[in-house]
């Protein structure tokens, strides 16, 4: 993963004149680190980013060139993320500062995929677990598959494709386009394996390991 650290910090405003802005939440006066997200500055504090991701761990641990101040010391001089969007960085900070430590903010699939992606990203591995676990029981079938492939939790894979090969009813529609055609298509194929009639007896386990090799071993997963 490429980050950039380093915007063009001389101009106050974007090309469309849209101003810098503090985060009305998530900008600390005690905070040790400054990060502008498409233009919404936040201060927050180093530990949590040092401690928990491998990337920002390894970036904090560079030396410092001779005459230069550290990036994320100042206002002036930000720890730009490039390609965040800060509804997501939000998503993210709210684990690390809740509102209410018995309850999570994020409910939907939509808001914790959101951390999900910056825990794969940025290699919170604490954080990627927390998702997952919050992920699965809200996730469909074919989310599971799709979220499995894209961000790498392989325990999903089998007992999602296993499901969706054995079931009785078809794909639907909203599957199909989730899932892709090639994915669909070596679905059905699988789906007709397991029903033809001489493998009409065929066990759990052997239908588990014909879907092991159809969709995840040829995946490399």
């Amino acid at each position: 993963m490429t980050l950039t650290f380093r915007p063009p910090v001389s101009q106050p405003e974007s090309p469309n004149g849209i101003a810098r802005r503090r985060h009305p939440r998530f900008y600390f006066q005690d905070g040790n680190v400054v990060f502008l997200v498409e233009y919404t500055v936040y201060r927050i504090h180093r530990y949590f980013f040092q401690r928990d991701s491998s990337i920002f761990e390894a970036m904090f641990s560079l030396p410092v060139p001779a005459g230069e101040r550290p990036e994320g010391e100042s206002e002036d001089n930000p720890i730009y993320l490039h390609g965040i969007a800060t509804q997501d960085f939000d998503r993210m900070l709210s684990i690390l500062y809740p509102l209410n430590f018995l309850e999570y903010e994020m409910k939907s699939v939509e808001e914790w995929t959101s951390v999900l992606d910056l825990a794969s990203r940025w290699e919170f591995s604490s954080l990627h677990e927390l998702a997952v676990n919050n992920l699965y029981p809200i996730t469909t079938t074919a989310d599971k598959i799709y979220l499995g492939h894209v961000y790498e939790v392989t325990e999903w894979l089998v007992p999602a494709y296993t499901e969706l090969c054995t079931r009785p009813d078809p794909l639907t529609l909203e599957e199909g386009r989730k899932l892709g055609v090639d994915i669909v298509t070596a679905i059905g194929q699988v789906r007709h394996q397991i029903r033809y009639r001489s493998n009409l007896n065929r066990s759990h386990d052997t239908i588990v390991e014909l879907v092991r090799r159809a969709f995840v071993s040829s995946s490399g997963v």
